[in-house]
């Protein structure tokens, strides 16, 4: 009895030492930190070997603050100086029209014909803008993933909490069917790169 007890133990210890050693290792290690998986949109962010994938640290999952404001469509700013992150989430609206009646009044769209070449504009509104910005950028991308124009970019030049902005965009070729994205992004004042902070999608049927 007593050599199967102690049998058993032996066996009970083998099984939980290895689910343990799996449970650690199932997305790998970062500098003795078990690291987790971010799946934003049911799509798993990838992190390259450069960067810091996301951590378990004490219990808690600790995220990179570049891949969450990516994942919440935030501006982030850095200040070495104090050691502070600065995260502006705006307010951002899109929508689209390839038509205007003359009372003036605006017909909305989602939804093209494959393989038709369509004029239109991008009216966006813009609240709740906690930081200055230089410029915004209007891209639209196809399904397949590539630049269907070259992305539109206007100058900012006194940016406000809230603002109206139209950009028209002329030739857009919906060649492939699927998802279309229209992306939105802004750059802030004293940086040169772009954040995407709203995405609004067209459906080419």
């Amino acid at each position: 009895m007593k050599v199967q007890r102690i049998f058993m133990l032996m066996v009970m210890f083998f099984v939980l030492s290895t689910a343990a050693v799996v449970a650690s290792s199932i997305w790998g290690e970062y500098k003795g930190f078990n690291i987790a998986r971010l799946v934003v949109n049911n799509e798993t962010k990838e992190f390259p070997d450069s960067e810091v994938p996301p951590l378990i640290v004490d219990g808690k999952t600790v995220l990179p603050l570049r891949a969450m404001s990516d994942a919440l469509q935030a501006l982030l700013k850095w200040d070495d100086a104090s050691k502070t992150a600065y995260l502006f989430k705006p307010n951002v609206h899109m929508f689209f029209t390839s038509e205007v009646r003359k009372d003036s009044s605006i017909i909305p769209f989602s939804v093209v014909a494959r393989g038709d070449e369509v004029n239109f504009t991008v009216f966006t509104q813009v609240d709740n803008l906690k930081t200055s910005i230089n410029s915004v950028r209007v891209s639209v991308v196809s399904p397949s993933g590539r630049n269907v124009i070259t992305p539109i970019e206007k100058s900012i030049a006194d940016s406000k909490e809230s603002f109206w902005l139209k950009v028209p965009l002329y030739g857009v070729s919906f060649s492939e069917s699927g998802t279309y994205v229209v992306k939105f992004a802004m750059q802030q004042s004293g940086s040169s790169d772009y954040t995407v902070v709203s995405e609004k999608q067209i459906q080419a049927e």
